[in-house]
């Protein structure tokens, strides 16, 4: 840090809670400013998350920013050329993916991220969980954590919260968002089924949709999300619903029926999350910066969650580099923060958002689908207005320099 840092030697010039892509690549960026840095992540590292494993064309001029370029291509993530959305119907469209994608576990990416950030000299600590945050941008904050070490309270001059889409960190803070039903259930699993060469594919069926790409190793990914009523009527039995829903899933769709009945489960049990929410979000709560899912969640449909995570990250990370280094005080902060997050993300959350609603209406969807077919350039449209394929590594001007 900067001789103008105002952070205590006993304490983080910055705290990172998650340890996924956004939480690593807001350790990786303000480390390589200098700041000290500490990331928390509730497990440890290697772990299995919830996640659609893939990573768009964006994905790879980020990971390079953070130097993850050689270490990237070593973990042999699967080249990713096509997308194919289909309705219950049997109506489709495929498409070329515009630019280079790849199919990687975030077991592996999460595990690689975490590795570099250490290399740089970010205390990484997992299996820590922050249960609160005290404090403000001007005093400074206290973290709450507890591992199986016990309890402990860390000092940080900044905070920046990327663990993911809900957590009862979001209660601790008070978010809204947290209190307020939401409609959707998230599953996910590995399975080894009929190859998808280059391939990731979109099955709907009546309130939801169901994702399978490859990844490393010769297996696919399959994740799906479901609005909860459908979930439900699968069955009445609790305990049973979880299987009737699974039986139910792929008879209302061909493609999707042919592929799960060739297809062996790697693991019999199933990734879940519930009350998954697309509701806004506010980047800034408490003086926390949030970044990746705690910020907004896009549509998985669009496939580009990982790479507005990375991004994110570094912009969160930036940010506060900027008013560590004393470029901007704290209040200058809070506004440029928010507008800038505002302005990089809005705009593809709220299309997202568009095209859901599109593809949990199997009617709607097939005609869609029919439009695409009859309007290419419609097709690459919605292909490159979901993500934002200038996207590079964030330059330290947008902060400050340290």
């Amino acid at each position: 840090m900067s001789q103008g840092s105002t952070v205590s030697a006993k304490g983080f010039d910055a705290a990172i809670i998650g340890g996924g892509p956004a939480g690593c690549s807001a350790a990786i960026t303000l480390a390589g400013l200098g700041a000290r840095v500490v990331l928390f992540e509730t497990k440890s590292y290697p772990h299995d998350k919830l996640c659609g494993e893939f990573l768009s064309p964006e994905c790879g001029s980020l990971l390079a920013g953070l130097g993850l370029t050689a270490t990237l291509s070593a973990l042999n993530p699967v080249m990713i050329e096509t997308v194919c959305v289909s309705a219950p119907d049997g109506t489709a469209w495929e498409a070329r993916v515009p630019g280079v994608a790849w199919g990687l576990t975030r077991k592996a990416l999460d595990t690689a991220l975490a590795q570099r950030a250490s290399a740089l000299g970010v205390d990484v600590r997992s299996a820590t969980t922050v249960t609160g945050v005290a404090g403000n941008l001007e005093a400074g904050f206290t973290l709450d954590t507890r591992s199986a070490l016990g309890r402990a309270h860390v000092r940080a001059q900044t905070v920046i919260a990327a663990h993911g889409k809900r957590s009862a960190l979001d209660r601790a803070l008070g978010r809204r968002f947290i209190t307020q039903p939401q409609p959707f259930i998230a599953l996910k699993a590995h399975f080894y089924g009929p190859p998808l060469p280059g391939r990731i594919e979109l099955h709907t069926f009546p309130g939801g949709y169901c994702g399978m790409s490859e990844v490393e190793g010769g297996a696919a990914n399959v994740c799906l999300l479901a609005h909860s009523a459908v979930f439900q009527g699968a069955g009445k039995v609790a305990s049973e619903r979880l299987r009737a829903f699974l039986e139910w899933m792929p008879a209302q769709n061909a493609r999707l029926r042919d592929w799960l009945t060739q297809a062996k489960q790697a693991d019999p049990r199933w990734i879940s999350i519930g009350q998954v929410s697309f509701a806004d979000k506010r980047p800034l709560v408490n003086d926390v910066l949030m970044a990746g899912d705690a910020a907004g969640l896009i549509a998985p449909l669009a496939g580009d969650g990982i790479a507005m995570a990375l991004h994110g990250g570094s912009l969160a990370a930036v940010h506060c580099a900027g008013f560590l280094s004393g470029h901007f005080p704290a209040r200058a902060l809070r506004r440029r923060y928010v507008a800038h997050w505002q302005r990089e993300f809005s705009a593809q959350l709220r299309l997202g958002r568009f095209l859901q609603a599109i593809m949990l209406r199997p009617a709607w969807l097939a005609h869609g689908l029919r439009l695409l077919n009859a309007v290419p350039p419609l097709g690459r449209y919605v292909l490159t207005h979901t993500r934002d394929l200038n996207l590079k590594a964030l330059p330290i001007s947008v902060g400050g320099s340290l």
